[in-house]
């Protein structure tokens, strides 16, 4: 599916980044993961270096993988809406960002936490 489609077939009130950081609505730069979610391109690519380890399974995933939970919060006399991020394989908000990947002067690739 070509991208001119998407512009043409999604209006753009259906068209919101959804990157957690973001959640605008996308003018230009659209891009699809493998989900199918759409995306600014800046902010997938962002998303997909952004790495996470789950400190209830163990599991390590980027951003596009993790499930979003919102929650209401009271602010004053309005709410405010709160994401939180979720292990998409058991549902842990104990989460951690995974630090870069080092390689050893052998040619091994350490993963730091």
């Amino acid at each position: 599916m070509s991208i001119r489609y998407l512009y043409r077939s999604l209006p753009k009130s259906g068209r919101t980044c959804n990157y957690y950081r973001c959640q605008r609505p996308i003018l230009r730069n659209i891009a699809k993961d493998k989900a199918g979610r759409l995306y600014h391109w800046g902010c997938l690519q962002t998303a997909l270096d952004e790495q996470y380890r789950c400190l209830g399974c163990y599991s390590i995933f980027d951003a596009t993988e993790a499930v979003l939970d919102e929650k209401q919060r009271t602010v004053g006399e309005g709410y405010k809406t709160i994401l939180t991020l979720l292990c998409p394989h058991c549902g842990s908000q104990d989460l951690k960002p995974a630090q870069k990947h080092h390689s050893m002067p052998s040619g091994q690739t350490v993963h730091c936490m």
